[in-house]
């Protein structure tokens, strides 16, 4: 009987489990692992589980695969404490979105014989709360996957088996792309949203405001909801990117600024612009731009996004192999 472990019964990892069971995987045991015993206690009343524990050595003991579903701010503890503990052959992965640290962290902790194999969902739709967990979530949507320098071939097999039998596409990025293009989708959105709180919550008229506060302020403040420790850690790990988009927003800010006193279309058409952006990645149909520009830390980044590397990548990590079946590394 093989064995994944899953640590960590957030909506992802229990969406993992779930997604897991449902592929019909023969063979494997799903062990989940959490010292909340309310949220191990759900996760097994949704089934994403075969057997639920609050014991992390006997999860780890006899997995093949173990998944970190954990805040980047718990990863290097957890990586530290499973350390000891994994079999010979073991592969780790994540979910996280910060992968230069992470990745440190993993080469530090983890002992020799094992491998870390990063990855990291994309998810159409967010998820909170455990009611929100499902085993569709993954459904035709991108999940990055990261290898590590030191990862055995066969354990990138494994993630790459896990994540297709997910229902997700594999993108395969190294540490660094990731993080540049993270820094503008993840970290910055948050930013904007802390910001759009502060601003307005500082306000000597907030009292009053507040009561005209609805879905539009609920909905692009969200963000700032998110957990800060959190955040601020994926913020510090991606500094010199964050610190170009922010410049670019606040550069495409003053446009908005100066085209609110201009008497011309000049705003209608900004807007109409972000509109119809938004409208081709909304339906899948982004235009490739002649120029990539990207933060200098990822130079390389559009070349592998857009060129051939990582068709390349991934064959020769799969054997060309097109829908590779699922497959563990042999203990040894």
């Amino acid at each position: 009987m093989e064995r994944i472990a899953i640590i960590g019964m957030g909506p992802i990892g229990v969406s993992i489990g779930l997604g897991l069971r449902r592929s019909g995987l023969e063979h494997t045991e799903v062990v989940g692992m959490d010292r909340n015993r309310d949220a191990l206690s759900q996760a097994k009343e949704l089934g994403s589980l075969d057997r639920a524990t609050g014991n992390l050595r006997g999860a780890l003991k006899g997995a093949q695969l173990v998944v970190l579903d954990t805040l980047v701010p718990d990863t290097r503890d957890m990586l530290e404490a499973i350390g000891p503990d994994l079999d010979k052959g073991c592969v780790v992965t994540d979910t996280g979105a910060a992968k230069v640290q992470v990745m440190e962290w993993a080469r530090t902790y983890l002992p020799a014989g094992t491998s870390f194999v990063g990855g990291r969902p994309i998810l159409r739709q967010p998820v909170s709360r455990l009611d929100d967990a499902d085993a569709t979530l993954f459904n035709d949507s991108y999940y990055c996957v990261i290898p590590a320098e030191s990862a055995d071939p066969e354990a990138v097999k494994s993630v790459v088996g896990m994540v297709e039998s997910l229902g997700a596409n594999p993108l395969f990025l190294d540490a660094h792309e990731h993080d540049s293009y993270a820094a503008a989708l993840v970290g910055l959105p948050v930013l904007l949203s802390a910001a759009l709180v502060s601003s307005t919550t500082a306000s000597p008229s907030w009292r009053e405001m507040s009561r005209l506060a609805g879905s539009e302020f609920r909905e692009a403040s969200n963000l700032a909801a998110s957990d800060p420790l959190d955040s601020a850690v994926f913020c510090h790990a991606s500094v010199d990117a964050l610190d170009h988009w922010l410049g670019r927003v606040v550069a495409e800010l003053t446009v908005y600024k100066e085209q609110l006193r201009e008497t011309d279309e000049m705003l209608l058409k900004s807007l109409i612009r972000a509109w119809e952006e938004r409208a081709r990645w909304e339906a899948g149909k982004v235009v490739e731009k002649t120029s990539f520009d990207v933060p200098s830390a990822a130079q390389s980044a559009g070349e592998a996004l857009f060129g051939s590397r990582l068709v390349k990548r991934y064959r020769q990590i799969t054997g060309a192999i097109r829908r590779p079946p699922w497959k563990y590394p042999t203990n040894g």
